[in-house]
């Protein structure tokens, strides 16, 4: 079996969001998807992803690692290297008529955690948006840090205030990530640690941006606190640093910007320090599905986020395009059981939201 066609597309949902398919194509007909991010320029970012992964044409799909040592050579994006092994595995999971999560050791459980990503907004939009997506089934929710010029006292108390009321609307078995997105120094995030403890987050999620591992650590051993790391570590090297300094609790792996492969390595890594492990992603229902397999497979898997939208053209448009509805059954996605992805992904839909191609 050969590839015979690498296609990107830039995808746009209703309410905004934005993300790269790859669709590869082989001469046996059999066809995988892969996820890729999209950069400010959604048609510099598809002609880049098409540059990086033309000398893929003709190679054996089968050999994902292969593949990705050439794509590394040839400098190419972390993006197009995520894309590419998701395709892959996909192709590779329907030619032998298998989920992805036997290749990748068989599952360890029957269904993978799951957490809703709520979008930022005022605190009465956040409170509806937790609630609808309970309503849905998720049990777990990411909550994003809403910043302010002065961060005196005030600002400390009003972060506990908001997470408060969202504990008490959704109720006490729910769960709550804190989302710093890296806007936070070390310093501040250590404050918000110290001020979140008795309220028992699942983490704090990416406190500070990518400085050195010896001072992102200091936040975690300044705290009880549990700190997740590693949504813009591209390679393991990165991850190996902070688990050496102690400085983290939950991996956090960028679905579409590390390869399926190299987060089994991750995990491994991780597993030998006793650290949990949960795939970054804020894109599109693909990436979602593949982090799925690889929460079923990971005996040190956490939980596994997917953007949610409490609009409902855009959960229409997920669900046209994959197939999967995403909705969780009380706070556990059963596990797709189709061959590769286990998706049935619509062409028709994934041209109807193109934006650059």
């Amino acid at each position: 079996m050969k590839i015979t066609a690498i296609e990107p597309r830039a995808i746009a949902e209703p309410g905004g969001r934005r993300y790269v398919v790859l669709k590869v194509s082989t001469d046996a007909g059999i066809f995988g998807y892969g996820e890729a991010p999209v950069d400010s320029d959604a048609q510099v970012t598809v002609d880049r992803l098409k540059r990086e992964l033309a000398g893929e044409i003709g190679a054996n799909p089968d050999r994902t690692l292969l593949a990705d040592i050439r794509l590394q050579r040839a400098d190419a994006s972390a993006g197009a290297r995520a894309a590419l092994c998701m395709a892959m595995l996909d192709i590779a999971g329907k030619s032998a008529k298998a989920p992805i999560y036997e290749f990748l050791g068989g599952p360890t459980r029957n269904k993978a955690r799951s957490m809703a990503v709520i979008a930022p907004g005022s605190a009465d939009q956040m409170q509806s948006a937790v609630l609808a997506a309970k309503a849905v089934g998720h049990r777990a929710f990411s909550i994003p840090l809403e910043m302010s010029e002065v961060r005196g006292r005030a600002f400390y108390v009003d972060i506990r205030s908001m997470m408060d009321s969202l504990r008490a609307a959704a109720g006490s078995n729910c769960d709550f990530v804190l989302d710093c997105a890296g806007k936070t120094t070390t310093s501040e995030a250590t404050s918000i640690a110290d001020r979140m403890e008795d309220f028992h987050l699942l983490w704090l999620d990416e406190p500070t941006a990518d400085i050195n591992a010896e001072a992102q650590a200091s936040i975690s051993k300044r705290s009880v606190t549990p700190i997740g790391f590693g949504r813009n570590f591209e390679e393991n090297s990165r991850f190996q640093d902070i688990l050496r300094e102690d400085g983290i609790d939950v991996l956090r792996p960028g679905l579409t910007t590390t390869t399926v492969t190299n987060i089994r390595k991750a995990a491994a890594l991780a597993e030998t320090y006793y650290i949990a492990i949960c795939p970054y992603h804020r894109g599109g229902p693909i990436a979602a599905a593949a982090g799925t397999h690889i929460s079923a497979c990971l005996p040190n898997s956490f939980i596994q986020e997917t953007p949610f939208s409490t609009n409902a053209a855009d959960q229409r448009m997920r669900q046209r395009i994959s197939g999967w509805d995403e909705k969780p059954v009380e706070g556990f996605f059963p596990l797709l059981e189709g061959p590769g992805l286990g998706l049935r992904v619509n062409d028709a839909a994934l041209a109807e939201f193109t934006i650059a191609s």
